[in-house]
């Protein structure tokens, strides 16, 4: 059972690898077909195509997961704008439930003329 286990894991690095060769090859393919034709710019060999995708990964995502600042900083925006969104979801909700009663003012429109009903 081990032994497949370790036969599995070679294949997934055998076609992570055969992706990204691949990936490379297709950047690469694009690249000498666009660019020389509409911006007289360079034609590029493989490693090159392969240094520019890193390039771009570093650039645009950074190294490493990077994952836990951007999931940090969207748990404290939620937090910080909790409270208005979920008295607006409150109204909403009751809304759709049919459980809101508007207060006639004279003719006046105002969001907090609506009453929330609770059961």
């Amino acid at each position: 059972m081990k032994a497949r286990t370790g036969f599995k894991y070679a294949g997934f690095g055998v076609l992570g690898v055969a992706a990204v060769f691949g990936f490379t090859f297709v950047v690469m393919w694009l690249w000498n077909a666009l660019i020389p034709e509409l911006f007289k710019g360079p034609e590029l060999a493989y490693w090159q195509t392969l240094g520019l995708l890193v390039l771009s990964k570093i650039l645009f995502s950074g190294i490493g997961g990077g994952s836990g600042s951007k999931s940090q900083h969207s748990r404290k925006c939620r937090e910080e704008d909790d409270f208005p969104r979920s008295k607006w979801r409150q109204k909403y909700e009751a809304k759709m439930n049919g459980k809101v009663e508007k207060e006639k003012n004279a003719g006046v429109q105002d969001d907090d003329a609506d009453v929330i009903v609770t059961e």
